[in-house]
């Protein structure tokens, strides 16, 4: 393996200096002509030396010479791509991986602390650095034609984040990049099954992932949790191909490495695979009902996010989300209340409280302990704020910015959310080297002082917390 700290390299070491610019009135025959001189595939166009977009050979094909349009009277800012993607020169490579990858592009403007262009990097010129990077792993998806080559990739994935862990990458992008990751790989598949199956299946439907994976904050011990919604205007034979597809996807998740849900959350169930009125008229049946399943179900699905299809109906079921909670306050509090069935498990003293028998006897579930009260803590307040995407870290800090929350202890929670998180992700790669099915258990005497004593004041956050939640919903008057 190359030099791990490759990856925290600033972006300024490995850009190109040399920037060749267009202004936006410039015809596009000027500009394919200083491209052809200089021997480059794409050239920023800027004005006042700030990036307003892009154009490259592939904008020529698709938006000028497929469409039989006479370049001497096309103006660049006619078919450049807007806005341009930039990364800072003094962030990461890493980053600079992600957000290509994320993007599917090739190439990033690079800008100095103004956003002035200053530079350009190119997947080559990373490459070229280093062979050991994600991109030939996305690459490989990308050409992937078969779920059995599928499988074989995902089965690298942990190759990858024990890479980017040696690289010392921070815990946050880790869980970024694995959920990316996660992300290509069922959009292949997607991509794979419909290619194969489905050229006329509806289009007015989305395949959602949900929990973790809609806040993407996977780890290495991930199941399926996902649901599919369609139009109210889907035909019955558009809404049975829709039930064969989501069958056919499931099967092939499973096939590739990516287990079914215990609780039968996935899209080949019908109760999760619903026309957007069906699900509206479940998501009130849910809030007007807190049982704990109903509970469960609502926290799972509230963290929708689309994968695959028409985003709109997530932005739909967001909105009627938001309308619920702010129509019903007690459903909240019952969340809350439900929240308090997982106390810290820490002592008087300050003792930490393990597992007393059975398999993991004398071990700590750290997503019970910590990142689940953590999550759903930080859910329901920013339910109640009005805020329904992002990660668990992206809620923390909108509910900083509104002041819901005192910044310091959310700050103690950020932080100890990403220790627990970095924590199981650690705890699960040893587990896969020895040959272990990765759990969320870690054994408290296998770790130094440091991280027991950084454990504890994880568990004292949780406990603030939920203190925090328990006196602002009043549960103790709530039965």
């Amino acid at each position: 393996m190359e030099e791990p700290s490759f990856l925290l390299r600033p972006v300024k070491e490995i850009a190109k200096k040399a920037v060749y610019t267009a202004t936006p009135d410039q015809s596009i025959k000027d500009i394919a002509l200083i491209m052809q001189s200089k021997n480059i595939s794409g050239i920023v166009i800027s004005e006042n030396e700030l990036p307003l977009g892009i154009i490259t050979d592939r904008d020529f094909r698709n938006k000028v010479v497929s469409k039989g349009l006479s370049p001497e009277q096309i103006k660049a800012y006619e078919i450049m791509s807007s806005p341009v993607t930039t990364i800072r020169e003094d962030e990461y490579i890493f980053e600079a991986i992600y957000k290509m990858t994320k993007n599917n592009i090739h190439r990033l403007v690079v800008v100095d602390s103004m956003g002035i262009i200053c530079g350009i990097l190119t997947d080559t010129d990373i490459i070229k650095f280093q062979t050991n990077t994600p991109f030939y792993f996305i690459r490989d998806l990308e050409y992937a034609n078969s779920l059995d080559e599928v499988k074989i990739l995902n089965e690298k994935t942990v190759h990858f984040i024990n890479f980017l862990i040696s690289s010392g990458i921070k815990t946050i992008e880790l869980v970024k990049f694995i959920s990316h990751i996660n992300d290509v790989i069922v959009k292949k598949c997607i991509e794979l099954i419909i290619r194969n199956n489905y050229f006329d299946l509806y289009q007015n439907f989305a395949f959602l992932v949900l929990g973790s994976e809609g806040r993407k904050e996977q780890t290495l011990k991930t199941d399926q949790d996902n649901a599919v919604v369609y139009s109210d205007k889907a035909e019955s034979s558009d809404v049975d191909k829709i039930k064969d597809f989501s069958e056919k996807l499931i099967s092939a998740l499973i096939f590739i490495g990516i287990p079914e849900c215990p609780g039968g959350i996935m899209a080949k169930n019908e109760i999760w695979r619903k026309s957007l009125n069906q699900w509206k008229k479940t998501l009130s049946q849910w809030i007007n009902t807190p049982t704990p399943e109903n509970i469960l179900n609502y926290s799972m699905f509230s963290d929708l996010r689309t994968i695959y299809g028409d985003e709109s109906l997530e932005r739909e079921l967001k909105n009627h989300i938001k309308g619920l909670v702010q129509e019903n306050s007690l459903f909240l509090a019952h969340m809350a209340k439900n929240l308090m069935r997982f106390p810290a498990p820490i002592g008087f003293l300050g003792n930490i409280k393990t597992e007393k028998e059975g398999k993991y006897k004398g071990k700590l579930d750290i997503k019970k302990a910590v990142i689940f009260p953590i999550t759903e803590g930080i859910k329901i307040l920013s339910l109640e704020a009005g805020i329904v995407s992002g990660s668990t870290v992206d809620k923390i800090r909108e509910l900083a910015k509104m002041n819901r929350f005192p910044e310091n202890d959310l700050l103690e929670i950020e932080t100890s959310f990403t220790f627990a998180i970095n924590l199981r992700i650690r705890n699960q790669l040893k587990e896969i080297a020895n040959g272990e099915i990765p759990s969320n258990y870690i054994d408290i005497k296998k770790l130094n002082h440091i991280e027991v004593d950084r454990l504890k004041i994880a568990l004292s956050a949780v406990k603030t917390l939920q203190s925090f939640i328990r006196s602002k919903f009043k549960l103790d008057f709530i039965s």
